[in-house]
């Protein structure tokens, strides 16, 4: 984990064992959360990590609501979602969908339940995973991905990266897990107590919050069983779907382990 001022989630996904040969490179992969908040220090610590490509995992809608806050002063290359015909910046649909639950702890988990079965196969996601492997390998330079906690479509390409590194299911696990403690949740739970009371004009527990907030082990079974009823595997679904084939998987794999 990275510590920073003012930006949640971040740190190195790198630097584990590859069962294919080998380990992935330290320094090469990030993930975070949002980082519209970044301090002045905290866009300086970005700037020294050598990034060159971030991955903007939010829709339009998010980006709006919170742009990055070192657009402009980092030289990056941004991968991100393309805004709808006419500039709308609709809700994201995992927002919508809360917005329309009964806000239970239960109710929370359910959808993100549903959302690791389902956000795979949203065309948006397809084109937005599809640019961030071309990126990975052709480019050098460090990769950032985010969203906006940094754990479920951070948390699901992350996965699918470890797994094109041969990265063994335990360790991207506990890769996965580390959002329960790299997201300061216990810290900032009142704070997004208030704040979603506002936004959503109902109330809202903290066990439902919490809920919405922490990973689980079940997200990611409930994803690969996904990515096998409809494309028989993970390889199937990085190939078929995104078109990391076996050749472009191994320029990934030789750019990124040692």
């Amino acid at each position: 984990m990275i510590r920073f001022d003012r930006v949640n989630n971040f740190r190195d996904y790198g630097d584990l064992p590859s069962r294919v040969g080998g380990r992935v490179r330290k320094g090469r992969l990030f993930r975070s959360a949002h980082l519209s908040r970044a301090s002045e220090d905290d866009v300086a610590r970005l700037a020294r990590l050598g990034l060159a490509t971030v991955a903007d995992l939010r829709h339009p809608g998010e980006q709006a609501a919170h742009p990055s806050r070192w657009l402009g002063e980092i030289p990056v290359k941004v991968i991100d979602e393309p805004d709808h015909e006419g500039g709308e910046t609709q809700d994201a649909p995992h927002i919508d969908a809360f917005r329309k639950s009964d806000f239970s702890a239960a109710a929370m988990r359910d959808l993100l339940a549903g959302f690791y079965s389902e956000m795979p196969f949203d065309p948006r996601h397809i084109a937005l995973f599809r640019r961030y492997f071309d990126a990975l390998a052709t480019n050098d330079g460090g990769m950032l991905i985010h969203c906006a906690a940094g754990k479920d479509r951070t948390g699901i390409l992350a996965w699918l990266t470890h797994h094109i590194l041969g990265v063994h299911p335990d360790d991207a696990m506990e890769d996965y897990l580390l959002s329960n403690d790299a997201a300061n949740i216990a810290e900032r739970l009142p704070g997004l107590r208030i704040q979603m009371e506002k936004s959503y004009g109902r109330p809202i527990t903290e066990e439902a919050i919490l809920g919405m907030l922490r990973v689980d082990p079940r997200f990611i079974d409930g994803l690969l069983d996904a990515l096998a009823a409809r494309f028989g595997s993970t390889d199937g679904y990085l190939v078929d779907a995104l078109g990391v084939d076996p050749a472009r998987q191994e320029a990934i794999r030789a750019r990124l382990l040692v």
